[in-house]
């Protein structure tokens, strides 16, 4: 996972992002989930989204509720 440079939320929930340098605005919301990792191992609960971006694109973003960290988890040609 790569951190992302900044991301607008409501409600800890995305609507934007910056990634390389390109502003993304989201569109839709196509999947969300939440993993809790290794917990044994005091690994951080994370939520995901899958999302479709305005221009095109479709990405799976990760953050750390508790820390507001958002890492770009997957990007889809």
């Amino acid at each position: 996972m790569k951190p992302i440079d900044k991301v607008w939320a409501q409600r800890q929930v995305p609507y934007a992002f910056v990634w390389r340098q390109q502003y993304v605005s989201i569109v839709r919301v196509l999947d969300y989930w939440r993993d809790v990792g290794e917990w044994w191992r005091d690994e951080p609960e994370l939520w995901f989204w899958r999302i479709q971006g305005q221009e095109s694109g479709v990405y799976e973003l990760a953050c750390n509720p508790q820390t507001h960290q958002w890492w770009m988890y997957h990007v889809y040609d």
